[in-house]
């Protein structure tokens, strides 16, 4: 594709007219020029696409941003390789799981109907659901603390290729055991959300997308969001992509009607920013639902999920932020939403290999000037869980003033009492003489089950911050991060008497405070801020880093996109490269079980099997439940296959095995690997093995069939 086309900016312009919920929102394109003050910005971000997706393979991507009025959106590389047909705006992708923030909206706009009563159970509305041994209620399935289970058996009802009916859709899991007590813990599970499109259809009288259509997408101007259908005439449709053995081909063919309400939807980027501008304005919706649908739900013990009503609300930044991803065959999508903001970005490739995350996490950069997710690292473990809960503090607290411009609390009772928590919690003299009591506090603070006390400090300084230094200083706070933050905070009493001595910190927290700050106001630079890895830079990145990090107690964590240079090249085969990212990330990280365990990996993939078993061991060493779990280097094999590294993945699934003898599903893994290779009686061994360790393990009924079949 010439230079030109990709210097060519296709901007539209949204604006929102007065009109009833139930009038489409009017979109105009404008004139390239009418970038503005983003032309920079764009054309910095072009650049980074043009290299990262090289760097990638990625086939074709498309991305765009809506700020108040003015959305722009553009397609890069090719929605259909074989006949050279250019990604653009209005590319149709499968949006995989962002389909259920649409699906929420609508079980949310019947309950304001008096159609849906989000606490009856799930019966009430599809009676043919068998009943559980706990009620199910429809709040619970929309927040994943249903107990509904999601895949139980990938390898089969991943693979759908018939067309499923909405019955024929639920019968594929009605009867699967719930996975826990309903309203105990969260389990993320698509099979839900196909529940609550069943639901939609009983309580409307309307099928799933007749409903959404009318109700959802038509009223927001998503005219180019339909339910995905192999069969259909889809104006745009972008042909998706996988990696076999190095090499990009065409993605499996599947049926997608199988999880029709939790991702069985195709639409643009432009109709996801659409969806956006429609919730960041209120639209469809009463100010009560979105506020409850941006509310993380609780755990009957007190737990935050950070999972809402159909969203994710983890904040960014210390921003109010409700973000959804999605990933099948053909697709990877994501949307993030800032609604104080008034903003959101929204991507999606036709790759499986990759992830639009890295390009969002650019293009907000660009546009906001802030780092994405910038947290501190310190090597001292007693710090290192100290800082966990002054950032605990500093992200809900921030977040939650974004969003209602008020503190959580006005009540100075419950105010002193959670500085009292606070002060106790982040002791560090207690944490030292007792830090699983420390820590039991610090995972705590931020959850209902502790009042919401890391919650109400933050907020209440947050306010007193933004009241000292206005809106410009404190928007700030989102790239100087919690340690700044909180000293400013201390500064801020200091000087003004009115401040109540119970709404400030003890001399300790003080102390350790005042120590941070000095490392972190050092290394956490405008360079480090406005840095973005890559391989291309990743030299000159290492000597600035290694040199501004020497000697600090506290700074800033670049691990994760370190980490994602180290796996591209890896999978690329670029010893070089992957080795290079991967140590740099264990010499500024050298407490971090990730950046060892992933260290470990790499030294596989390139047949150095001593040192990826030295590196793996210190990983589990360090976090036992961390990437070198039986659970994480299963997955980790699965990455290697699914990227054209068969070989190597059945290498670390036999380094698992070693590690961990008594994983059942370490050895399930390796028969279906082994199946795979055309060796059917050593994958029936290795199933036999795993039934032996344990019968009741989650794929053992699929086991016991294949030996039965491989035996016969």
């Amino acid at each position: 594709m010439k230079r030109s086309a990709y210097l060519l900016i296709i901007a539209l312009l949204c604006f929102q007219l007065l009109l009833s919920p139930a009038k489409a929102f009017t979109l105009q394109p404008v004139p390239a020029q009418a970038a503005g003050k983003y032309a920079d910005k764009i054309k910095a971000f072009e650049d980074f696409v043009r290299a990262q997706m090289a760097t990638e393979r990625v086939p074709g991507l498309s991305i765009g941003f809506i700020k108040d009025d003015f959305m722009w959106v553009k397609g890069y590389g090719y929605a259909d390789l074989e006949n050279k047909i250019p990604a653009k705006a209005e590319s149709a992708y499968r949006l995989a799981s962002v389909t259920k923030p649409m699906t929420a909206l609508a079980v949310l706009q019947l309950a304001e109907k008096g159609k849906i009563n989000l606490d009856a159970e799930v019966q009430t509305y599809v009676p043919y659901f068998p009943k559980k041994p706990w009620p199910v209620t429809v709040r619970q399935v929309l927040g994943h603390l249903g107990g509904i289970s999601h895949y139980k058996n990938p390898a089969n009802e991943l693979h759908i290729k018939e067309n499923k009916t909405t019955r024929e859709a639920i019968a594929l899991f009605e009867n699967f055991d719930l996975v826990a007590e309903p309203g105990t813990r969260y389990s993320y599970s698509s099979y839900g959300y196909n529940l609550l499109g069943a639901i939609i259809e009983s309580a409307s009288g309307k099928s799933y997308g007749e409903y959404m259509r009318e109700n959802v997408w038509q009223p927001l101007g998503m005219n180019d969001t339909r339910m995905d259908n192999p069969t259909d005439l889809i104006p745009n449709r972008v042909r998706g992509y996988q990696m076999v053995n190095g090499e990009i081909k065409n993605s499996e063919f599947i049926d997608i009607s199988s999880r029709f309400a939790a991702g069985g939807t195709r639409s643009t980027v432009v109709d996801l920013l659409k969806f956006a501008k429609g919730i960041n304005s209120g639209q469809l919706l009463s100010k009560e639902s979105y506020d409850a649908m941006f509310t993380s739900l609780a755990t009957k013990d007190g737990r935050y999920t950070d999972y809402g009503l159909g969203w994710e609300t983890t904040p960014l930044n210390g921003h109010f932020t409700i973000a959804h991803s999605g990933g099948q065959q053909e697709t990877r999508t994501l949307l993030y939403i800032f609604p104080a903001q008034k903003f959101a970005i929204a991507a999606a490739i036709n790759f499986e290999g990759s992830s639009p995350g890295a390009y969002v996490d650019r293009l907000h950069q660009l546009l906001t000037d802030e780092p994405w997710a910038m947290q501190a690292y310190t090597a001292d473990k007693t710090n290192a869980a100290l800082y966990r809960g002054l950032y605990a503090s500093f992200a809900p607290g921030m977040a939650y003033f974004d969003r209602y411009q008020k503190p959580f609390t006005e009540s100075r009772e419950e105010l002193g009492a959670a500085f009292a928590y606070f002060n106790q919690a982040l002791n560090p003299e207690t944490a030292a003489s007792d830090a699983a009591g420390a820590l039991a506090k610090i995972r705590t603070g931020r959850h209902p089950a502790s009042a919401h006390a890391f919650t109400k400090v933050g907020s209440y300084a947050a306010m007193k911050l933004k009241e000292r230094g206005g809106a410009n200083s404190f928007n700030a706070y989102a790239g100087a991060g919690a340690i700044t933050f909180f000293n400013d905070y201390i500064e801020l009493y200091k000087k003004d008497a009115s401040i109540p001595q119970e709404f400030r910190f003890s001399e300790p927290v003080e102390k350790m405070l005042s120590s941070w700050n000095q490392s972190w106001a050092k290394t956490n630079t405008p360079y480090v801020r406005k840095l973005f890895l890559s391989e291309a830079t990743l030299d000159e990145a290492a000597t600035n880093l290694r040199k501004s990090f020497a000697g600090a107690q506290m700074y800033p964590n670049v691990l994760e996109p370190l980490l994602q240079i180290a796996r591209q090249a890896a999978l690329r085969g670029n010893r070089q490269s992957a080795t290079k990212a991967g140590t740099l990330a264990t010499e500024l990280y050298p407490q971090d079980d990730t950046a060892m365990g992933t260290l470990g990996v790499i030294h596989l993939v390139f047949g150095e099997r001593a040192q990826a078993e030295t590196m793996l061991k210190k990983s589990l060493a360090m976090n036992p439940q961390g990437l070198a779990s039986a659970d994480g280097l299963n997955r980790m094999a699965y990455q290697l296959s699914g990227a054209g590294k068969a070989e190597q993945g059945f290498e670390l699934l036999k380094l698992a095995i070693e590690l961990h003898p008594k994983a059942a599903n370490l050895y399930d893994t390796l028969g279906e690997f082994y199946m795979n290779k055309g060796e059917k009686q050593k994958a029936m061994e290795q199933y036999q093995k795993a039934l032996e360790i344990d019968p009741k393990y989650p794929n053992a009924e699929n086991a016991r069939a294949i030996v039965k079949k491989l035996a016969s």
